[in-house]
């Protein structure tokens, strides 16, 4: 018979690498990539629809641009601006840039200038290995309110067959720096399953197509070109993408897409509401899309009305009053009627928004929300069934060590 001492020991020891796996930063098994060498998982939030479901699925995504001089002041242009971000599907085959490997012209020319039609030929031209493509619009970055710098995209469609989710966009004026991700699988491996969130961020990459090593530097094309290299503190040109201390390149760029599922014989589903009509951040302030009435709402600000377009020959319309009421107006794309937004400011409302799904990240605190579909499974860095999984292996160790 096994010590009583040795018993209590695995015992202790099995808990304790359980609640470490439940509390660890988010870790999903890739078999074609590391995903840590390419982004940051910040949120995956599980979901109920099964992957062989016939209903189309589709995604529907914000990149949100993080590249700013708060987080990157070294040398940071006065007029920074992000590229059409390009976000596809495609099967495991297609690689039109892969870390230490070199990349395609389309890939070089939104490197290097921020157009996507040569990227958008190419991805044509791979025929059957690309599912979808969508493409969202750049921007100028604010740099003093950096809230603002987001993209909405159209929904994209995956299927059983085209799991991968992939994005890129330029980051101007560099050399042939930008931003990106590739070969995301949104399908849980263990439960089989879409994932019904999922938000990333991503970094500064090279293209290795151009020598140059400053925001302004003159052309200067590599021939041969240089294989696609992550940019990190210990190869960063001249210092730039550093962080404020020096000591890491914070992320540039933060993708977030939530599942939305199409009804039965329906082919391309829409939400009534992408992107709302106030140019909000949706996902990340649920509700800001929606307007109040200070009459009967708490929570309820007075905005600066958005100049309206003047159409010639149209009457005026003689109900308007010219008065925009939502619970934030900084969170609804608005400036406040009486100061203005600015870097670091908070909601007023720290209430809920009436969603069905809400959880917390357990990485960074932060809340997220389900817009288009309720019934969804509960939020959690870690799949259910992953845990499960790992307890049941970890349990039949432990049993096979006493027995």
């Amino acid at each position: 018979m096994r010590s009583p001492i040795l018993l209590t020991s695995v015992v202790y020891t099995w808990l304790a690498l359980t609640l470490q796996l439940a509390s660890a930063d988010i870790v999903v098994e890739n078999d074609l990539i590391n995903p840590e060498e390419i982004f940051d998982f910040i949120v995956l939030q599980d979901s109920n629809h099964w992957w062989l479901s016939p209903n189309t699925t589709q995604y529907f995504c914000v990149m949100r641009g993080l590249w700013n001089p708060y987080n990157h002041p070294k040398k940071f242009p006065n007029l920074a601006r992000v590229s059409n971000p390009l976000i596809y599907t495609s099967s495991k085959q297609y690689l039109p840039w892969l870390i230490n490997r070199a990349t395609t012209w389309g890939v070089e020319k939104i490197a290097e200038t921020g157009f996507t039609d040569t990227f958008k030929v190419e991805a044509r031209a791979a025929g059957r290995m690309v599912n979808d493509l969508q493409e969202g619009k750049g921007f100028f970055v604010d740099q003093e309110d950096p809230e603002k710098n987001y993209a909405y995209l159209p929904g994209i469609k995956v299927t059983p067959d085209y799991p991968f989710l992939s994005g890129i966009a330029g980051l101007m004026p560099t050399p042939d720096w930008f931003t990106g991700f590739y070969l995301l699988d949104v399908i849980d491996e263990y439960d089989r399953t879409f994932w019904n969130r999922i938000l990333i961020h991503t970094y500064p990459w090279d293209s290795g197509t151009d020598a140059g090593d400053t925001y302004m530097s003159v052309d200067q094309d590599l021939d041969p070109p240089r294989n696609v290299e992550r940019i990190t503190p210990k190869n960063a040109p001249n210092g730039i993408f550093l962080s404020p201390d020096g000591r890491t390149v914070p992320p540039v760029a933060e993708w977030d897409c939530v599942l939305h599922v199409c009804e039965e014989g329906e082919d391309d589903c829409q939400p009534d509401n992408w992107p709302p009509e106030n140019g909000c951040d949706m996902l990340k302030y649920p509700g800001c899309e929606l307007e109040c009435d200070p009459e009967f709402d708490e929570v309820c600000e007075e905005c600066k009305p958005k100049p309206k377009l003047i159409k010639l020959g149209a009457a005026p319309d003689e109900n308007e009053n010219g008065r925009t009421f939502y619970r934030s107006c900084c969170q609804s794309n608005h400036e406040p009627l009486n100061g203005m937004c600015t870097p670091g400011w908070r909601s007023p409302s720290k209430g809920g928004t009436g969603a069905d799904d809400e959880g917390t990240s357990k990485k960074d605190g932060r809340s997220f929300w389900r817009p288009f579909r309720s019934g969804s499974g509960a939020a959690s860095n870690l799949s259910t069934s992953s845990l499960v999984s790992t307890m049941v292996l970890m349990g039949m160790g432990l049993f096979a060590l006493i027995y």
